[in-house]
């Protein structure tokens, strides 16, 4: 007689959907395809967010609103609410998508039959729809949480109230980086419950590059990143800057006094955008520094595999897959000690500064260029696949939830 599968719903609080970046909530797809890899039938239940300013006449009566539908793939199932979220950054928003979450967790056991276990993405909102399930209809719930917020100490005494209940009741407690499970320890009830389970990259899609670098002619730093404030792009700017115009070789423009072959590519978009532009502007780097803006997972691979160093010098991070992303693609990484880079960066794949030291680094990316040829790019590509392949994903996660049940 066959043996039953385990069946797995998974609660993503990020997902693709129209209007948001195609690169947001792959992961969450990625992890789904790696469980039914390992023998479990899975399916995926998202809320959309679309914001309404998206919101027009046309697509008022065009498009669903509320209702559901189903994408059945070979690997998983994926079940959506269209709905509309303009306040999901507030408590009450946030509430109000928890509670439609659970509606749509009740249509998917209609269709799809009860899971045997959910596993949630993010206390704050998709954790609190687990635990509603599990109150009203007894189903047990792991968690994985990826809040920046709880690294970065803007969660508030409200939302750690509502995250220590949410954790009281999961069977286990999944943090994606070190620092984030001590600062999560630090709220919840339960300290033992957690355990570190990192984030994961398709090694296939990022595949390794066959650039071969000649620095002196060109050599070209590359960062991903949201545009925002957090992720310390003035700072890059500002240390390319200092690179570039005081590091001194016999390859230096003689008009410029810049060294012109150097470039910084910023991929991404967000609102401090035309800051950054200004900025650009403002210190006379346009031929060398170009925001890309945002691009598709498969755009980025491929821009990724043309470049020669990574470099973020975010100042919060609970992991940070654009990391791993890039360093499967062969590249040396330059990243702070600020919740997740410190996981993934070791000394042979690159360099790690204190958030915030401007000087600090525009020395390590002069570092990188003086030392460039001492990295091994088969070397950290074999350092992200060993313990950052999704296909480890679903082992990992199996192991858990067998434990869980």
């Amino acid at each position: 007689m066959m043996e039953r599968r385990l069946h797995i719903l998974i609660l993503p609080m990020y997902y693709p959907e129209p209007d948001s970046s195609p690169h947001r909530g792959y992961m969450f797809a990625e992890q789904a395809k790696q469980l039914a890899a390992n023998g479990m039938q899975v399916g995926v239940a998202f809320v959309e967010q679309r914001p309404l300013k998206h919101l027009s006449v046309k697509r008022f009566f065009k498009e669903s609103h509320f209702q559901t539908s189903t994408e059945e793939g070979p690997d998983f199932n994926t079940m959506r609410m269209h709905a509309w979220n303009p306040k999901l950054s507030t408590d009450r928003g946030g509430k109000i998508w928890a509670y439609l979450t659970v509606q749509l967790v009740k249509h998917y056991i209609r269709q799809y039959g009860q899971p045997d276990l959910i596993h949630a993405h993010f206390n704050l909102w998709a954790g609190y729809a687990a635990q509603q399930v599990f109150q009203k209809m007894g189903i047990p719930y792991v968690l994985t949480e990826h809040a920046s917020s709880i690294n970065f100490g803007t969660t508030t005494h409200k939302q750690k109230a509502i995250i220590k209940s949410v954790c009281a009741d999961a069977q286990e407690v999944i943090c994606v980086g070190t620092m984030l499970e001590k600062n999560l320890q630090s709220i919840i009830a339960d300290p033992c419950k957690t355990t570190v389970i990192p984030n994961f990259v398709d090694i296939e899609t990022f595949e390794a590059g066959h650039r071969i670098t000649h620095k002196e002619k060109e050599f070209v730093f590359v960062s991903v990143a949201n545009l925002s404030r957090r992720k310390g792009l003035h700072e890059l700017i500002e240390a390319f800057h200092q690179f570039v115009t005081t590091h001194t070789t016999h390859t230096e423009d003689k008009q410029t006094g810049r060294l012109d072959h150097l470039k910084l590519l910023i991929v991404g978009d967000g609102e401090e955008r035309e800051n950054l532009q200004q900025q650009i502007d403002r210190l006379g780097l346009q031929q060398q520094i170009s925001l890309v803006g945002r691009l598709g997972r498969i755009e980025l691979a491929q821009l990724l595999r043309r470049c020669d160093a990574f470099v973020l010098p975010s100042h919060a991070e609970t992991f940070g897959i654009v990391y791993i992303e890039a360093m499967a693609t062969g590249m040396p990484a330059i990243g702070t000690i600020c919740g997740g880079p410190e996981d993934i960066i070791t000394p042979e794949c690159g360099y790690l500064l204190a958030p915030g030291d401007v000087a600090m680094l525009a020395q390590k990316m002069k570092e990188m260029y003086d030392n460039y040829d001492r990295f091994d790019k088969k070397v950290i590509r074999q350092s992200v696949a060993q313990r950052f392949d999704f296909r480890l994903a679903g082992q990992q996660l199996k192991k858990i939830y067998l434990k869980s049940l």
